[in-house]
């Protein structure tokens, strides 16, 4: 698979939207959603684009990609990532399908950086957020296929130590 960068994504991959602990919609502990705030751009810092990564980039078993996906957010991040955000998997073409019903061009492309090789962006969304109808319906693509972070944590299965007894 050539990897070229500022490439479109095909439609038949994926990319993966982190999402803040705030903006994932919970009833007491469990979660059930995720706001539309989760597509938003940041307009404090003139936000042109949606940051995603390129999940089939790491070229693994989908696990192990969002295992890597969220190393390289916890290596970028200016404190911890907490266990109570998660990650949520959108296929390129349903993104451009979304935009499309909501007359949007969006774009899906790999943009990789120097500490960050399956970068990826969504671009096309309006940088005034100003179509709540189209981050929704991203949101709710979204939630299709979340996860939090700590059950991506959870499924890394730790060898016993040399002295510690076989549990079998």
């Amino acid at each position: 698979m050539a990897k070229t960068k500022y490439r479109n994504i095909a439609d038949s991959d994926h990319v993966v939207r982190r999402c803040g602990h705030q903006v994932i919609e919970r009833d007491r502990d469990v979660v059930i959603g995720l706001f539309p705030a989760a597509m938003r751009l940041r307009q404090e810092i003139r936000e042109t684009y949606l940051s995603t990564n390129w999940l089939e980039y790491h070229e693994d078993d989908k696990l192990a990609c969002l295992r890597s996906i969220v190393a390289i957010h916890r290596a970028k991040a200016k404190g911890r990532l907490s266990p109570n955000s998660g990650v949520a998997v959108l296929k390129a073409e349903q993104i451009r399908d979304i935009g499309s019903a909501h007359d949007r061009k969006l774009s899906v492309r790999h943009t990789p950086t120097k500490n960050d090789p399956s970068y990826s962006r969504v671009s096309g969304l309006p940088l005034d957020n100003s179509n709540e109808l189209l981050l929704a319906a991203l949101a709710e693509e979204a939630y299709r296929d979340f996860t939090l972070i700590r059950n991506i944590d959870a499924s890394i299965t730790q060898p016993a130590r040399p002295d510690e007894p076989s549990q079998s």
